[in-house]
């Protein structure tokens, strides 16, 4: 009886315990099925906290990137993008005003001049310092100004002085018709329209811009200038390129400061015309292409001043002009030739004391040129010593210029026409395109009165440079 009753205790205890098991595995699986659905929530909401944050992150930076554009359309910016690479005029820092248009430019260029000439004193001079200085209010109206200072300025020296060498303003409709006033250069040659120290190759001016020219030759005036391409125009396949641009002006008139030693001193006043009678001058190219150009330049007006002791300004000048520009590889030619012709009898009193009876007789004619020859170089053996290392394209060039000019008699206590001659050699070296060093020798002969040099050889070495 007694192991009845234990067998059945026994498998009581079993049944009981076998429940508690059955009950103990659903548990458990409800338990791990609890604790899958919590992962897969929390996997979710970790997933939620993620795109918020990347929205939350691509939100900012496009908060940052409007507000970065927004300061960067009300601010104005500078950018140095070099002397000849701006949109309008020479100056290489850009200040660029956020509406697009109101930039301005500018730049300028300097140079240091050394000379030693026979049976004279050896000299530096600090010959100019030009700053530039432009402006577009509107795609359309430009404005371009350089303000020059010679030999130190008007207190350093006897010659020196500072001045407004241009100053205009420029109305585009076209490439063909524009219109341009206020104080400009005289477009008689191409050498007085690029006469700039960093973009020659010599030092000293060409005795015919200097004499017949008054390089640099500025004027107070008004008038128009454009380009138009004839090749395509006319449909010529041989001269697809070619093409013509001009540049003329109505200018105040001439003074009366001219004589056998040339017109330099005969410009007119900027805020007067001297004698009421308005010159015309103007310049045509006609290039063949990109790379060789010829230009003719006119001059046509009266000389003198109004209520002189002289004949009261009325007496004509006329003034023809040629110029030629070619380049071939390293090879370039540039040349200007001029020829004045003055009123037969004219008289002039180039002191401009108005006092009767110290006139002279103008001289009949002035005439001259300069050819100048340059090849530019660099030998690949220098490009890692200190004149090559680091600089893009470095260039010496080999130049030499002959120079010509012959000035009738202006019937003054000299006898006979003036003539000068010079030929000039020259080698000078470019580290960038706007700095230049620059070493020449000049061999000059002269007749009668000195021009410039007289006989007088000697050396000029120089530094210049644009920015």
């Amino acid at each position: 009886m007694f192991k009845r009753i234990m067998v059945v205790f026994l498998l009581y205890l079993g049944g009981v315990n076998l429940a508690f098991a059955d009950e103990m595995g659903d548990l458990k699986q409800q338990l791990q099925e609890l604790r899958q659905d919590y992962d897969s929530q929390i996997q979710g909401l970790q997933q939620k906290i993620e795109e918020l944050s990347k929205k939350q992150e691509a939100s900012q930076v496009e908060m940052e990137q409007k507000l970065e554009k927004k300061i960067e359309e009300s601010s104005i910016s500078l950018d140095y993008v070099g002397r000849y690479q701006g949109p309008f005029g020479k100056g290489g820092l850009l200040i660029k005003n956020p509406s697009g248009f109101g930039n301005v430019s500018l730049g300028g260029y300097a140079d240091i001049e050394f000379e030693n000439f026979e049976n004279s004193n050896s000299t530096f001079d600090q010959a100019r310092f030009i700053l530039n200085i432009g402006a577009q209010p509107h795609e359309r109206l430009l404005f371009y100004s350089e303000y020059e200072i010679e030999h130190g300025g008007p207190h350093a020296s006897d010659v020196g002085e500072a001045k407004v060498e241009q100053a205009w303003a420029s109305y585009l409709i076209n490439d063909m018709i524009n219109l341009k006033g206020g104080i400009v250069l005289v477009p008689f040659g191409k050498f007085n329209l690029l006469h700039d120290s960093d973009i020659q190759d010599l030092t000293e001016r060409p005795i015919v811009s200097r004499r017949l020219g008054a390089a640099t030759w500025m004027e107070a005036g008004f008038g128009g200038f454009g380009e138009f391409n004839i090749g395509e125009s006319l449909g010529l396949k041989m001269l697809p390129d070619s093409y013509l641009n001009y540049e003329g002006y109505i200018v105040n008139g001439l003074d009366e400061d001219i004589s056998d030693t040339g017109m330099r001193n005969a410009k007119g006043a900027i805020e007067a015309d001297e004698n009421n009678n308005k010159a015309f001058v103007g310049r045509l190219g006609l290039g063949l292409n990109r790379n060789l150009e010829f230009g003719v330049s006119a001059y046509q007006g009266k000389f003198g001043r109004a209520g002189a002791a002289t004949r009261n300004g009325q007496d004509d000048l006329l003034g023809i002009g040629g110029d030629v520009n070619f380049k071939r590889g390293p090879f370039e030619l540039v040349g200007d030739f001029a020829y004045w012709d003055f009123e037969n009898g004219a008289v002039v009193d180039h002191d401009n004391d108005s006092v009767a009876g110290d006139e002279i007789t103008a001289p009949k004619y002035m005439r001259g040129f300069y050819i100048e020859p340059r090849y530019h170089f660099w030998p690949k053996l220098l490009s890692n010593t200190f004149l090559g290392r680091g600089f893009e394209d470095p260039k010496f060039t080999l130049v030499n210029r002959y120079d010509w000019v012959d000035i009738g008699d202006d019937g003054d206590a000299g006898n006979g026409a003036n003539e000068e001659k010079r030929y000039t050699l020259g080698l000078n070296y470019r580290p960038i395109e706007s700095w230049v060093f620059k070493l020449e020798y000049q061999w000059n002969t002269s007749k009668n009165e000195v021009l410039e040099r007289g006989d007088k050889d000697g050396v000029m070495a120089s530094m210049a440079i644009g920015f």
